[in-house]
């Protein structure tokens, strides 16, 4: 019998997306807030199942009303659709299905790592690249930041870009980047510590490495659009998920880091919001964070029998666990993740099903 690591890593190959124009998909819609019941249906789905805020739909969707519910959806154009009258809806009813500022773009800003890297113990003792790591950056201050070694007394920092290097050292586990920042170009990020290890210890694709920084032109247009969004007078977290999306939109990941970072330390509760900053975490492969926030997520949505974002959440968790060498903790969670999507009636995407498959043990 073939060893299972060998399986996986023969069956599930690394995908190099790298910097590439992304080709985006469809504009996408958020169900922002609801009062009373509400559910939901997918076009993938079996049936309605009870409203999350936070969650994308497609124009083809569904919303079902109750008497004296209402559900307000934050249209992809940027535009808000409420309803308060008894019925079912298709979403497309009320947000249209032309250009859109918020889309997925579920390829285009990752590696879609799957195959096993270090474990978790030997990980947390480099010094990898916590940000910028694989994002576009405006062109702004910029601190460089990066897992704390232990025993570790100072840190050397590397910044390569297209016309030559920026060095600087620190006894801390951050460093203010004062080089040039050359617009539209990548720049690619090493740091060592004097304990003998190094951020290239850990990274099985080099992008994780690097950051691009914005041309002014798009800088431009898409700040344009975060004020736009930023006026509409949206709750906090209203607002945070909804620029979460078009930042991760337009491949900003370190910009939706930093917004669901702020959501989660407010003390929010919408499991959609830990759920998403645990797939970001997972797109830039910073899979320790990644865990820890999804195992908050989890812990919010433990007592909801059927939720989509907490299927989301154990198969992300699922795979981190993989990637992090924990085998038992992944078949567990992703044999979980199996059987609640065949609830939902959704199909897996072949690159999961096989996941699932090979760390299962499965043909």
């Amino acid at each position: 019998m073939l060893n299972w690591k060998r399986t996986i890593q023969a069956t599930l190959t690394l995908i190099i997306i790298g910097w590439a124009t992304p080709v985006l998909s469809s504009p996408i819609h958020l169900l922002i807030n609801f009062l009373g019941n509400v559910q939901v249906k997918k076009t993938q789905w079996k049936d309605f199942i009870q409203a999350e805020s936070g969650i994308t739909l497609s124009g083809e969707d569904q919303v079902m009303l109750g008497n004296n519910a209402s559900v307000t959806v934050y249209c992809s154009d940027r535009n808000q659709w409420k309803v308060e009258q008894p019925g079912t809806y298709l979403v497309s009813q009320g947000c249209p299905e032309g250009e859109g500022v918020i889309r997925l773009c579920p390829k285009c800003n990752n590696p879609t790592i799957r195959v096993p890297g270090l474990r978790e113990e030997k990980l947390k003792e480099l010094p990898y690249l916590i940000s910028p790591r694989y994002t576009k950056v405006f062109n702004d201050s910029l601190t460089i930041r990066w897992n704390e070694v232990p025993g570790a007394t100072n840190y050397k920092v590397k910044v390569e870009g297209l016309e030559g290097e920026w060095e600087g050292e620190t006894k801390e586990n951050q460093i203010v980047y004062d080089g040039e920042l050359e617009l539209g170009y990548s720049h690619n990020v090493t740091v060592s510590a004097d304990s003998g290890v190094a951020f290239t210890d850990e990274y099985i694709n080099y992008d994780y490495g690097s950051f691009r920084v914005l041309k002014d032109e798009e800088a431009k247009v898409l700040r344009e659009k975060v004020a736009d969004i930023k006026q509409q007078g949206l709750s906090q977290e209203q607002e945070g998920l909804i620029l979460a999306y078009f930042y991760r939109g337009n491949r900003l990941n370190f910009e939706a880091i930093q917004v669901l970072k702020g959501l989660v330390k407010s003390g929010s509760e919408t499991a959609t919001v830990y759920q998403l900053l645990g797939d970001t975490y997972q797109r830039v492969g910073l899979n320790l964070m990644a865990k820890e926030v999804d195992q908050q997520g989890l812990a919010l949505s433990v007592e909801k029998e059927m939720s989509e974002v907490k299927v989301m959440m154990q198969l992300g968790l699922g795979v981190v666990e993989y990637v992090l060498g924990n085998r038992d903790e992944a078949a567990e969670l992703l044999g979980k993740a199996r059987v609640n999507y065949l609830v939902l009636g959704k199909r897996l995407n072949k690159e999961d099903e096989e996941l699932i498959n090979a760390v299962l043990g499965r043909d």
